[in-house]
Formats: C-alpha cells, sequence, structure tokens
C-alpha cells in the first residue's frame, strides 16, 4: 500500500519499566534515540498503522491501549499510542534506525540522546493519562475520558 503525506503515527511501547526507542538515521532526528513510528498506509486506521510499523522497525508486536497525544499542523497531524508489548526482541531495521531497544525509563528521562518530545510523551504514558480506546462498532474506535454507549454511536 501507499503511504499518505500527511497522517503518521507514534508508539510508547512499555515492558518491564522499560520503554522500546530506535536511533533514527536521517532528519533532524539523525543519531538520536526516539519513539518507533511513521506514516499511515492509504485505508489504514492508526491504530493498525502503530502496530504495523513497530512490528517493521523494531520487530516487536504491540497492541494500542489509548492514545497519549496529537500533534497537528497545517500540513501534517502526528498521533501517538500507548501501547502493551506483546512479543518479540528488539531489533534494527537498518533503514530508518540503527537501533532498537528497551531502555529503563527512568534513565531515559535523563538520556542526553533522547529527544524532549520522546521524553514527554513517556511522562505521560508513566503518569497514566491515555486516553482508553473503545470499539464503538462499525470498524470504528473511540477515544474518550468517558464510556461511550455503543447501542447509541451512531
Amino acid at each position: 500500500m501507499k503511504d499518505n503525506d500527511f497522517a503518521s503515527v507514534g508508539a510508547i511501547v512499555l515492558h518491564n519499566n522499560k520503554v522500546l526507542l530506535v536511533r533514527h538515521t536521517y532528519g533532524s532526528a539523525a543519531g538520536k534515540l526516539l519513539n518507533p513510528g511513521g506514516m499511515i498506509q492509504e485505508g489504514e486506521l492508526p491504530y493498525d498503522a502503530v502496530k504495523r510499523e513497530v512490528l517493521e522497525e523494531t520487530g516487536i508486536m504491540v497492541e494500542p491501549t489509548g492514545l497519549i497525544a496529537i500533534r497537528c499542523s497545517a500540513k501534517s497531524w502526528y498521533m501517538v499510542f500507548l501501547c502493551n508489548y506483546v512479543a518479540g526482541e528488539p531489533k534494527s531495521d537498518n533503514t530508518e534506525n540503527s537501533e532498537a531497544i528497551f531502555l529503563d525509563c527512568s534513565v531515559v528521562l535523563e538520556h542526553p540522546e533522547v529527544t524532549n518530545t520522546a521524553k514527554a510523551l513517556l511522562k505521560i504514558a508513566l503518569e497514566n493519562k491515555a486516553l482508553p480506546m473503545q470499539d464503538v462498532l462499525k470498524g470504528r474506535v473511540m477515544f474518550s475520558t468517558g464510556n461511550i454507549d455503543e447501542k447509541n454511536a451512531n
């Protein structure tokens, strides 16, 4: 499938008090550690895209559980999901990143090579501030601070 050119996703994957990070190989974050993610493909839902992107970039299978943040501009938007670790050992894709690792959360928050965005997203995740994902039927999900009545969701 073709990538769109405006919508992307990211993941904060927590496992045993560690967070999954990748060492980026291009752009302004080249050489820095950040959370994995990438572009949504045409016709792909964001929560499916985050599972695919994390697997492609790191070899780790995840399950999104909530929404941590959305960053928007007139030209792009970026959704970041809190994800549960499911299976796998981190390994670099050797294209978009040169390293994929789980690092202790307390180390990450002080690590000079971790981007400020990744640190901020991790803090939100550790404070349990993610909006939970709820199935509202008809192939849709909603992220909300309250429970959604599925029977009345249009």
